[in-house]
């Protein structure tokens, strides 16, 4: 079967090939919206699909955008590819997604590879708030390029995250607000500018003779080994706030075969909001990062002028989701 043309869209639509084209190009200018409207159906009942080499050698543009983050492996950077994947494929784009390893080294290939593919632009979550500047300043020499959830230093780009110090007052004031005094961090990756900076709120808010249980990365298998250690000081611990989601699932899991209560004896929060906590038993309080939003403005910021990607962090609100991990009387 032949697939569809531009010509048959237009005929479909009973428009010019000119109009078809501009509609379909994401460039409707001057286009009546009831005929923008019937393209768009023309094209979804034909199945039409953008020859997009076709666009790139007539624009010069490929609509394609890159993604490079830390490690697919974790649940919460997929869930912040999809909330970027949903606003590109809006604008009517393509999106391709790199995994770094959790390597700096790794993540400048991965860079390099998906500037030598034509993307448009690039967002990176960076490895390391020190070691990814210096593959993130020259890619910006090269193309658009803003950071995303993490800033990094000497990056000559702008970064949009979360405000980190910010979502560490939430859960503190929630689990003091709870009764609970003896609260303990287990936190992990301090390279990266969110873990130093959760780590940073965290000690300042509770001191640095405060709990903390630091590990070498965000995993499961990280949270279990928090778990083991807060299970042998659980004395001194009434609370955990995990710097992941990960961390959490881990951590409870352990504490749990350890016969130790939670909420009960020890109550647990997440940082991440990650779907799967609404699936755990007790599901986990978290923190939601208003992802879509971030999105949304990283991709203007990666359309705008230059100037306006100085080196600079743009930090968004977050949200304290409540479950009963940490509060009984809440729930998913």
């Amino acid at each position: 079967m032949t697939a569809p043309r531009l010509l048959d869209v237009a005929a479909a639509a009973g428009v010019s090939r000119a109009t078809a084209s501009r509609v379909l190009a994401g460039t409707p200018r001057n286009v009546d919206p009831a005929l923008v409207r019937r393209v768009e159906e023309a094209a979804r009942r034909l199945g039409y699909r953008t020859n997009h080499s076709a666009r790139a050698l007539r624009t010069g543009t490929t609509g394609t955008i890159g993604v490079v983050v830390p490690s697919l492996a974790n649940p919460y950077f997929v869930q912040l590819v999809d909330a970027i994947a949903q606003q590109v494929r809006a604008a009517g784009g393509q999106l391709v997604v790199s995994d770094a390893a959790n390597d700096a080294a790794i993540e400048a290939e991965q860079i390099e590879t998906l500037l030598g593919g034509r993307v448009d632009g690039l967002l990176v979550v960076p490895v390391s708030a020190g070691a990814s500047g210096p593959a993130v300043r020259a890619a910006a020499g090269r193309a658009p390029v803003v950071l995303f959830d993490r800033w990094a230093t000497a990056s000559g780009t702008v970064a949009v995250t979360l405000d980190n110090a910010a979502a560490m007052r939430l859960l503190l004031d929630h689990l003091e607000g709870l009764g609970r005094r003896r609260i303990a961090l287990v936190a992990a990756d301090q390279a990266s500018s969110s873990g130093a900076e959760r780590l940073a709120a965290f000690t300042e808010a509770r001191g640095a003779d405060a709990t903390t249980v630091l590990l070498p990365s965000f995993t499961t298998d990280a949270g279990r080994t928090a778990g083991r250690r807060i299970a042998e000081r659980q004395a001194l611990v009434d609370a955990v706030v995990c710097g992941a989601d990960v961390l959490a699932v881990g951590l409870v899991s352990t504490l749990q075969r350890a016969a130790i209560s939670v909420p009960g004896q020890i109550a647990v929060t997440g940082f991440d909001d990650t779907e799967l906590l609404e699936l755990l038993d007790p599901p986990i309080t978290s923190i939601r990062h208003p992802l879509a939003a971030m999105a949304e403005r990283a991709l203007t910021l990666l359309q705008a002028p230059a100037r306006e990607r100085a080196e600079n962090v743009e930090r968004f609100a977050p949200q304290l989701v409540v479950r009963s991990s940490t509060d009984v009387r809440a729930h998913a």
